[in-house]
């Protein structure tokens, strides 16, 4: 019998349905890498998310690895080109939570620009202030998407009820195949023209830290910035000192550079709790793709790819 070990917290209907399909499955969402790496010998399948980073090391321990499945967007934490030297092939499912993302994205942006999580703390505490909580509209204003994936396009699919224009940056995709209204745009022009931009991109050596001190120094119209896709595509520090020197009017971030809070340096420290503070950033704890509908979607999507049909 093939053994299957799913590392990450998953639909009930990806244990039922490999288990329907003679898998024997592993269900272990709170696994260590060291654990892992004593036990993925035998393991045919496994399915990852962020959490379990599969390098050349540790693919170079499972000699019966056929195939990896990973939960949601992205394969920057998997060694493919290792894998596949080994023949083991990867999966991700991108479609599965995008939807999530895109209207995550929205609602950060809506409750900062209203200034609703804001206000409603202070009322929370008994502070009525109208005037200091006046709301800035989304209509109308020019929205940049840096990466026009599953994700942006998710993105930029809700925004279409706003009547905004979508400005899009994507080095890898032909913009103008689009359905979503969005205009294909280097980032100088985002940079000039753009009220909001969003960053959805995966983390690699090219996009580490693209938004940079230049990136937003470059910036006219002093956007709101947001982050769903990865922390290290934006530079922290560099993000608070556009909010405090006037490049940036607000951050909507779903995603840290560093998201293990109790291992953050002294450095990252002051920075987290300068974001904490600031009441021109919106924070969450990376939720953007982690809706109920998603964790089925990204389940049966696998499934979808590794030819397995779902229970009828």
């Amino acid at each position: 019998m093939k053994k299957v070990l799913i590392t990450a917290t998953a639909h009930p209907i990806l244990e039922q349905t490999l288990f329907e399909h003679g898998y024997e499955v592993f269900y272990m969402p709170n696994i260590t890498a060291e654990e892992l790496e004593s036990c993925i010998g035998d393991v045919h399948g496994i399915v990852v998310t962020t959490r379990i980073k599969l390098n050349k090391e540790l693919l170079s321990k499972a000699g019966a690895l056929q195939w990896i499945g990973r939960l949601g967007s992205g394969l920057e934490h998997i060694d493919t080109d290792h894998a596949r030297s080994m023949g083991i092939a990867c999966y991700s499912t991108p479609e599965g939570n995008c939807t999530s993302v895109g209207e995550h994205s929205l609602g950060m942006l809506l409750s900062l620009m209203h200034r609703i999580c804001h206000s409603s703390i202070e009322v929370s505490n008994s502070i009525w202030l109208r005037n200091e909580n006046r709301g800035i509209e989304l209509t109308g204003k020019t929205v940049g998407v840096i990466g026009l994936g599953h994700t942006g396009s998710a993105f930029a699919k809700v925004l279409q009820g706003f009547d905004v224009r979508i400005l899009a940056n994507d080095k890898y995709k032909d913009i103008s195949d689009n359905t979503f209204g969005a205009i294909a745009a280097d980032l100088v022009e985002i940079s000039k023209e753009a009220d909001v931009i969003s960053f959805n991109l995966p983390h690699t050596e090219e996009t580490y830290h693209l938004g940079n001190e230049k990136f937003f120094r470059g910036l006219e119209r002093k956007p709101i910035i947001i982050n769903t896709s990865r922390g290290a595509v934006i530079d922290s520090r560099a993000l608070l000192s556009a909010i405090d020197n006037g490049y940036v009017s607000g951050a909507c971030l779903d995603v840290l550079e560093n998201e293990k809070l109790k291992a953050h340096s002294t450095d990252e420290k002051v920075v987290f709790e300068q974001m904490q503070h600031s009441n021109k950033i919106l924070l969450t704890p990376h939720i953007a793709g982690y809706s109920y509908e998603a964790s089925y979607k990204m389940s049966s999507y696998l499934l979808h790819k590794l030819g397995l049909a779902l229970p009828s």
